[in-house]
């Protein structure tokens, strides 16, 4: 890849990095209300914060990280969804394993798992979600 089309994706993956960092402390928050405030089991807990912070990462990345002036805004957070529900299904699988049978607790898990499946995200998400249309 030329060092010139390299740039743009580097500053979206450094701006998709900081949406992630405020997407992930309210994950964490809102986790961490559900099981600890609530007594929501942790797998539970898991989906009900990534459904609000799915919602609030869209946003930013939309408007932000990728700039996406695409008017259709539900086909493309549906897209968003999709990849959110795979990462969804790699973080709680890889957040099963590490607390059920490799004896960690579930904050390190949690975050192991998150930062698993980043790449994931991103790519998944500039290529597809908010791919740019070639006019």
């Amino acid at each position: 890849m030329h060092a010139m089309t390299r740039r743009p994706m580097v500053r979206q993956f450094v701006k998709f990095s900081l949406v992630g960092a405020s997407n992930t402390v309210v994950d964490f928050a809102a986790y961490l209300l559900f099981t600890r405030a609530f007594g929501v089991h942790f797998l539970a807990a898991n989906v009900i914060a990534f459904l609000l912070a799915a919602t609030w990462s869209y946003n930013w990345n939309r408007r932000w990280t990728f700039r996406s002036n695409d008017p259709r805004v539900h086909r493309q957070f549906v897209k968003f969804l999709i990849v959110a529900t795979v990462g969804l299904g790699l973080t709680t699988g890889i957040l099963y394993f590490l607390v059920e049978h490799s004896g960690l607790t579930d904050i390190p898990a949690k975050i192991i798992s998150v930062a698993a499946v980043l790449l994931w995200n991103f790519l998944a998400n500039r290529f597809w979600t908010f791919k740019e249309k070639l006019v």
